[in-house]
């Protein structure tokens, strides 16, 4: 009896820290938007952008080759040299100017020059299979070889009509563009930060209106072998009082949504999702409980709940 007790308690305890980190984990991407203005001359502090990076260094990436580099900006000189010659529209300058670090996105497309050391990385971390590490160099320089080459889409395209060929038989890779690879595991990398940022109550805005070759210029990023997808003003938000004495960022509304039918599809494509939990008679319905925490400061509240059920959650 003792020892079922013990147990169960462990399951019940579990559970509840389970769903306090889904609540946690809700609270702060529902309360993420982006950031029409930021407070100036307000700096983010030592201890919270240390523990912005280090989550952030916790997004996934293709062959754990970590394809993204971070410049982050905040000398306030280059922020205005950017705001004013790099980037696109009034309200891209002003959010790099006044916000309190602009964080540039940057991503390698000669990926073979990182191979050796990830792969050297990979024996010492000894998480990996021999065969995994054997097989390493060779897989990813066929599927990843060509980014920045003048011969890349020669080979691009010699190796997708060698993968349609095979593809009829047995399971051939989809040959895409270095570019493409590298665009989508920064933005990993990025949504990471964002989420991170944004439970440490900062407030973010995504960016990709910028001249990149400008943006190279300023901060010294090699175009031969980087590219730059995007970057993410981050500092903290203007609240600007209305006539009314109310803060407008609390009756701003989110911008709208696809309904859940239209984006997540049922097995096959274009098959609306059906949740039968939820649903009656193959109807679907849209969900939103009341009980979801979407104010950051409920998020604030969890997270202190969940720093008292594990020391590591802070």
């Amino acid at each position: 009896d003792y020892r079922f007790n013990c147990q169960k308690k462990q399951t019940m305890s579990s559970s509840s820290f389970l769903v306090s980190s889904a609540a946690a984990f809700r609270a702060v991407a529902k309360s993420r938007h982006s950031a029409k203005r930021f407070e100036v001359n307000r700096t983010i502090p030592c201890s919270v952008l240390s523990d912005i990076m280090e989550t952030t260094l916790s997004s996934p990436s293709g062959f754990n080759l970590q394809p993204t580099h971070v410049v982050l900006v905040s000398d306030s000189e280059l922020k205005t040299q950017l705001s004013e010659h790099a980037m696109l529209g009034p309200g891209n300058s002003f959010r790099a100017k006044d916000c309190s670090m602009l964080a540039v996105f940057i991503c390698d497309v000669q990926l073979h020059k990182r191979i050796p050391r990830i792969l050297q990385l990979e024996r010492e971390s000894g998480m990996r299979d021999v065969n995994y590490l054997a097989s390493f160099p060779v897989v990813t320089s066929f599927l990843l070889s060509g980014g920045g080459a003048s011969n890349g889409v020669v080979s691009r395209a010699i190796k997708r009509v060698a993968t349609d060929m095979i593809s009829p038989i047995k399971p051939a890779p989809t040959i895409e563009s270095v570019d493409a690879w590298s665009y989508k595991n920064a933005s990993f990398l990025a949504a990471t930060w964002v989420l991170s940022a944004t439970s440490h109550g900062l407030a973010t805005c995504i960016m990709e209106g910028f001249d990149a070759r400008r943006v190279s210029q300023t901060l010294l990023i090699p175009l031969d072998r980087y590219r730059i997808p995007l970057m993410v003003a981050t500092g903290y938000e203007y609240i600007e009082e209305n006539k009314e004495g109310c803060d407008s960022l609390k009756q701003s509304k989110k911008t709208p949504r696809l309904p859940i039918h239209d984006v997540f599809f049922s097995n096959t494509f274009g098959e609306p999702w059906i949740n039968p939990l939820l649903s009656t008679n193959n109807e679907n319905i849209d969900y939103d409980p009341a009980s979801i925490p979407s104010d950051i400061s409920d998020a604030v509240g969890i997270r202190q709940d969940l720093s008292l059920v594990l020391p590591s959650a802070k």
